[in-house]
């Protein structure tokens, strides 16, 4: 080992800082840079406290007003849909079927559709109307379906 790097006694102990600490501040991107030098007594707040962003009134208020306009046009596209929905069901006949082989819920509500309704929602009709807990069926057994129009 090189005795010039050998720090003997107390003085390994010593500590010996600058009296004003610095840092260099690196701005610019790939293509190069430019050194700033900042002290940081002057900006040792700002980094410790992050700035609290203060809302204006008039901010907050457009923010509540936005929100209820949201709610109430989803409110009421689903309003619209629940009673496109009922009144879709209220007028469905139906008649009684035999449960094929390979049959689903999902073939039987496209092979019986109801006007205005998706295959999901008939397909989900069709399990309430015939008190059907799960989505699989068992052939040979009876089923209420949409009646053919």
């Amino acid at each position: 080992m090189n005795a010039t790097n050998m720090v003997q006694g107390n003085l390994a102990l010593k500590l010996e800082t600058p009296a004003e600490p610095t840092f260099t501040v690196v701005q610019g991107g790939r293509s190069g840079f430019q050194p700033l030098t900042v002290n940081p007594a002057c900006n040792q707040q700002a980094a410790v406290a992050p700035a609290r962003v203060a809302l204006k009134v008039p901010t907050i208020v457009a923010v509540a007003v936005a929100l209820t306009l949201f709610f109430v046009l989803a409110m009421s596209v689903f309003s619209a849909r629940h009673a496109a929905y009922a009144e879709s069901v209220s007028s469905v006949t139906y008649e009684t079927i035999r449960v094929q082989p390979g049959d689903s819920l999902w073939s039987l509500a496209e092979e019986y559709p109801i006007e205005g309704l998706s295959t999901q929602e008939t397909s989900d009709m069709i399990r309430n109307v015939n008190h059907l807990e799960h989505g699989s069926l068992a052939a040979g057994a009876h089923l209420k379906v949409p009646a053919r129009s």
